[in-house]
């Protein structure tokens, strides 16, 4: 959709913990959906609204480096 807003939300699995990342698109149109945990199947989230989530990807946080400051 031309001139929508996309954010990157995170979500965590009530059951087993496992981490995913998700893209919210605002829409126009009400829609839903639900989307289940890939290891559990446990449902992870839920929405209904004037958005949607796709991208859904396992969070997989980046391993610190050693010997580098922080910026």
């Amino acid at each position: 959709m031309a001139g929508s807003i996309w954010t990157t939300e995170f979500f965590d699995c009530p059951n087993c913990g496992l981490g995913y990342a998700a893209t919210k698109e605002q829409h126009p149109a009400k829609r839903s959906g639900t989307f289940n945990c890939q290891v559990c199947e446990v449902k992870v989230h839920d929405w209904s609204g004037n958005y949607d989530f796709f991208d859904w990807k396992i969070d997989q946080p980046k391993a610190p480096v050693f010997g580098k400051r922080w910026a």
